[in-house]
């Protein structure tokens, strides 16, 4: 079986908060690092990846069917406002979806909190 050939460098992109990026420069600035790379790679060095334990994220991934004229306004405008298309879908789900506290006061008038539900009828009559 013949072995993987080993790559150069490539470039890696992901997103981070803005506060980190200006860390990494701070970081950089400070240890007379010639680039952000030479700081990612340092970071990645001196890591101990052994004892790194990750805070359970408080999300959950979800496959939804899309038409594709709706996939590619979302990738379109996505694209223009050059963010991922799912910052765009949360926001779109944000604007949409009450949040949970306001969700309580946005009750339909007439109805009330504390009002019991009925029970289903069985279908005999009390005599």
């Amino acid at each position: 079986m013949a072995s993987q050939p080993i790559l150069g460098s490539t470039p890696l992109t992901f997103e981070l908060p803005r506060a980190l990026v200006d860390r990494i420069q701070s970081c950089r600035n400070g240890l007379g690092l010639k680039s952000v790379s030479d700081v990612i790679r340092r970071a990645l060095d001196d890591f101990d990846f052994a004892a790194f334990d990750p805070v359970p994220r408080e999300q959950c991934q979800i496959s939804v069917r899309l038409s594709p004229a709706s996939k590619r306004v979302l990738f379109r405008h996505a694209r223009r406002k050059k963010v991922s298309a799912g910052v765009l879908l949360r926001s779109a789900l944000e604007a949409l979806l009450p949040a949970p506290s306001r969700a309580k006061q946005a009750a339909p008038a007439g109805k009330t909190a504390g009002k019991k539900a009925r029970k289903p009828s069985t279908g005999k009559r009390r005599e």
